[in-house]
């Protein structure tokens, strides 16, 4: 969604770009999808990988085959990132564009395209080989630990080259401090855009007894299998709204009060969801936090974690923040959470005078 809102932003200011939407590409290393579909307008979608090895990565994503599904993992691709990302730089030349713009959860920043005007909008650095390099080797096992530890180092001196770009945006202030501590570059803060639902929906005085956790179904760095294991043990309803690589193992592990109910398109029935939950349950060291400020807008209050962005987003009135994730230390908070009473109505007066000067309430831009 933050890609697509990005495309549109770049367009806005030119009409002709966007009339001439064949004209635009969209360059990835891996993709379930060969375009992306616009307010009509297709646009393709080009990845490093060749055709034949994406779909096998794809397929063995999807379908669970014994080694195979382990092997072609499309996240084995990090030991690969320097190959692959002279391949894609090889396929944008090839292009011959005027302008590149830079959507970068981790490696895409490190285009090798020169004399072109670059815009970078970094959702977060490569932080798995650097802050979370040692919840990596904890959960990394045998062969993959061993190429990790061997190839993360070399990723670090490999990412530190590519610094030269024409406009720097962060999602948030916290990704801000990052880039300029580790890549020495200056940069503005441009939120992610909320959908204006968030912000004009109706608002559910009192909420049901169920929490709500959004957000990929992955165990390293999201801690989904933390969750999962925190209900397993305290037997509260829990929805798992999204979907995810780990969505089979998770599902394998959880007890009959955990409901898992995939991506929900339609924002009006993932607000439905959400705003009828007594809380969300967010462990994720988050780069943003799209979902806690959507819950917060929606006067759910969040238990997450005290890292990253979340201390930005929310205030003392709506929240329990853990500064750790041992079960025993979320156990302990939890309980303190489940007897807290919160004013739902303050928490969204504050959220949305806080935020309502940073977001269009006319249109989602992102």
């Amino acid at each position: 969604m933050v890609l697509e809102d990005l495309i549109k932003e770049e367009v806005k200011n030119n009409y002709e770009l966007w009339i001439m939407s064949y004209e635009l590409k969209i360059f990835t290393l891996f993709s379930d999808r060969k375009q992306l579909d616009i307010e009509n307008r297709k646009i393709k979608i080009v990845t490093a990988l060749p055709g034949r090895l994406n779909q096998l990565f794809l397929y063995f994503s999807k379908n669970k085959v014994l080694l195979l599904s382990w092997l072609l993992d499309y996240r084995n691709l990090i030991f690969f990132y320097p190959c692959l990302m002279k391949i894609l730089s090889r396929k944008i030349r090839k292009f011959k564009p005027n302008k590149i713009v830079i959507s970068s959860f981790a490696v895409a920043k490190n285009i090798s395209v020169d004399n072109v005007y670059k815009k970078l909008y970094i959702h977060s650095p490569m932080q798995y080989i650097r802050d979370n390099y040692d919840e990596y080797i904890s959960k990394l096992k045998w062969i993959k630990l061993n190429l990790f530890q061997f190839i993360a180092p070399r990723l670090r001196k490999w990412d530190l080259k590519f610094k030269k770009f024409d406009e720097i945006y962060c999602n948030s202030k916290y990704t801000q401090k990052l880039v300029k501590k580790i890549y020495w570059l200056e940069s503005k803060v441009q939120y992610p855009k909320i959908w204006k639902e968030f912000f004009d929906s109706w608002i559910a005085n009192e909420h049901l007894d169920y929490y709500v956790y959004t957000g990929r179904l992955v165990n390293f760095i999201r801690e989904t299998d933390k969750v999962i294991h925190l209900f397993n043990k305290t037997w509260l309803p829990l929805i798992v709204m999204w979907s995810g690589p780990d969505e089979n193992y998770l599902k394998s592990i959880a007890k009959a009060n955990i409901v898992f109910v995939w991506w929900i398109d339609d924002v009006n029935e993932q607000i439905k969801i959400l705003k009828n939950a007594k809380w969300l349950i967010n462990l994720t060291k988050e780069s943003f936090g799209i979902a806690t400020l959507q819950a917060l807008l929606l006067w759910v209050p969040v238990f997450g974690y005290d890292g990253g962005a979340t201390p930005e987003l929310v205030h003392e009135d709506s929240w329990i923040l853990v500064d750790r994730k041992d079960m025993n230390t979320l156990i302990s908070w939890f309980k303190k959470f489940e007897s807290h009473k919160f004013d739902r109505k303050k928490i969204a007066k504050i959220t949305r005078e806080k935020f309502i000067n940073l977001y269009s309430t006319a249109q989602k831009i992102s």
